[in-house]
């Protein structure tokens, strides 16, 4: 079976789904940051593919990486693209308790 990226449904029900897992304060900090899924293109190993970015705080931004299946903290580039980022799998109340706690 070959890889293929995560459709904007599929991430859509992914964060619902995982929002009935997190407090309430978390929601609130999460609904404060979200932003409409935004298309940003993602520099993987010489190519660039594209992901969705979730909520953004300054400069920083919440993404999801879909080869890992996780959400990520990084900023975008001078290009307005990813190119610095972990190969994490993180839920997102583990990514928002991140920032939550780089920001406050």
């Amino acid at each position: 079976m070959s890889w293929m990226p995560i459709s904007k449904d599929a991430l859509e029900n992914e964060i619902a789904s995982q929002c009935k897992d997190i407090s309430d304060e978390e929601l609130a900090y999460f609904n404060k940051i979200r932003v409409p899924l935004e298309s940003v293109k993602i520099e993987r190993w010489g190519n660039t593919e594209s992901g969705f970015v979730v909520a953004k705080v300054g400069a920083t931004i919440i993404f999801y990486e879909d080869i890992e299946e996780g959400f990520e903290i990084t900023e975008l580039n001078e290009q307005g693209a990813i190119s610095d980022y972990g190969a994490s799998q993180f839920t997102l109340q583990q990514v928002i308790n991140q920032l939550r706690a780089s920001t406050s």
